[in-house]
């Protein structure tokens, strides 16, 4: 009888866990995303209430922490951080959690992890990421939107993801024999807070303008962020979960 229990408990409390590979070029900003999602979400194994003791442990500040500051109080925490660039991965689960329960989406959103995989983006470690692409349900790929110089290369680099060889799965849970990407891609325009960033409707009607028509097979979109203010982050977040869950019968989620 205990066994009984025991077994369905465990079944009953299983989370849906999606596998989000970020990308980019180097110094665009994968890891302080990494690192400030670990701020704004709690992680697998703790509570809602311990993650927010345990930023207000960390910023020193003895107040509670109130609705609208949590905001605040995680880019303070971010500027303390030393962050180095990431040569191999970094890697996080955390649990997430909707903005807004008011959200039509709010009732999905629940009893879920994201397992996130932070890779080097230096062009000597871009061969290693298709090895991560048939375990993965989802991509963010960062661009550094002052950064002009480099957004031919961004393209590139989008385009070979897309087109990888690894995409090709023929097996009895994921029938992708054609070789398209059949995961959402989330890219993101970061450093939008600064005065040299190139603009979203800019990026659009640029370089990036043919990205579009190539990828139009594939689930996408192009979203304006700040990743050190955290401006766009659960925003972003919450459009690639949502094209997660409706991806599920292409790309099954792990439960743990």
């Amino acid at each position: 009888m205990f066994h009984l229990a025991s077994s369905l408990y465990t079944q009953y409390t299983k989370r849906e866990q999606y596998n989000i590979l970020i990308l980019g070029l180097d110094n665009a900003g994968k890891t302080t995303f990494l690192e400030h999602i670990k701020l704004l979400y709690p992680s697998s194994t703790e509570t809602n209430s311990t993650a927010k003791k345990k930023r207000k442990n960390e910023s020193g500040e003895g107040i509670e922490e109130e609705e609208g500051e949590s905001s605040n109080n995680t880019v303070k925490l971010l500027r303390q951080k030393r962050i180095f660039p990431t040569v191999g991965q970094n890697t996080t689960t955390i649990k997430f959690e909707g903005s807004s329960s008011d959200s039509p989406m709010s009732s999905q959103f629940k009893n879920i992890n994201l397992k996130f995989w932070d890779l080097g983006g230096q062009k000597s470690l871009r061969n290693m990421w298709s090895r991560y692409f048939k375990q993965c349900h989802g991509i963010i790929f960062i661009i550094d939107s002052t950064d002009t110089q480099r957004f031919q290369e961004c393209y590139d680099t989008l385009i070979e993801i897309a087109h990888d060889d690894s995409w090709i799965i023929d097996d009895e849970d994921n029938d992708n024999i054609d070789g398209v990407m059949n995961v959402p891609i989330l890219m993101l325009a970061n450093k939008q807070d600064l005065p040299q960033a190139v603009d979203l409707v800019s990026l659009k009607t640029g370089v990036f303008i043919q990205l579009v028509s190539e990828l139009e097979a594939t689930d996408s979109k192009l979203l304006p962020v700040s990743v050190l203010e955290n401006q766009g982050l659960k925003e972003s977040l919450e459009w690639l979960v949502t094209r997660l869950i409706y991806n599920k019968s292409n790309k099954r989620p792990e439960y743990k």
